[in-house]
C-alpha cells in the first residue's frame, strides 16, 4: 500500500468521526426536519450514509478483494432501497453505530490491500470498471457530501442562537 492509500484511508477514519460527532451536536428535531418536500430529513441522509456504506461500499470491495475474477454488481437504487427500508423512528445511534462499524470494516479490508489490490475492479452496469481504490475514494466523498449537511445544520444552530441575542 502506499502512502496516498494510508492517507486515504486515514481520511475515511476521520470522515466518520466527524460525521458521528456532527450528529450528536443535533437535535431529534433537527435530524427529522425535512428541508422540502422530495428531500430527506438528516435523520435520513445518515440512513442513506450507513446502507450504502454497508450495501454498497463495504459489499463492493469485499467481493473485489475474496473473488478471483472481477464481480459483477448491481446498482444500487437508494430512492427504492430507502422507500422500502428506511424507518423515522429508528434511533440515530444505532445508524450512526451501524455506519462506523461498517467504515471500520472498509477500512480493515482496505488496510490490507497490497499494491495491485488497489487496481481490482467489479464490473457495474453504468459505470464499467470501479477498482478499489475509485470505491475508496467514491466513499471519502460520499461521506464528505453527508457531513457538510451535518456541519450546515449545526450553523444553522449558531446562527439562530446569534439573532436571538
Amino acid at each position: 500500500m502506499n502512502k496516498q492509500h494510508t492517507q486515504l484511508i486515514n481520511r475515511l477514519d476521520d470522515s466518520a468521526a466527524q460525521v458521528a460527532d456532527a450528529a450528536k451536536k443535533l437535535s431529534p428535531a433537527q435530524l427529522a426536519h425535512i428541508p422540502k418536500e422530495g428531500e430527506w430529513s438528516l435523520h435520513g441522509a445518515l440512513a442513506h450514509l450507513r446502507d450504502t456504506e454497508a450495501r454498497v461500499f463495504l459489499y463492493r470491495a469485499t467481493r473485489i478483494l475474496k473473488e478471483k475474477d472481477p464481480p459483477v454488481v448491481a446498482s444500487f437504487n437508494q430512492e427504492e432501497w430507502s422507500a422500502e427500508h428506511y424507518a423515522p423512528d429508528e434511533p440515530i445511534e444505532n445508524i450512526v453505530s451501524e455506519f462506523r462499524a461498517a467504515r471500520r470494516k472498509l477500512m480493515k479490508r482496505l488496510r490490507r490491500a497490497r499494491g495491485k489490490d488497489w487496481t481490482r475492479y467489479a464490473i457495474h452496469p453504468e459505470y464499467g470498471n470501479i477498482s478499489i481504490e475509485y470505491i475508496a475514494l467514491h466513499t471519502y466523498n460520499h461521506t464528505l457530501e453527508h457531513l457538510q449537511q451535518l456541519l450546515d445544520a449545526q450553523e444553522r444552530n449558531v446562527l439562530d442562537a446569534a439573532n436571538r441575542n
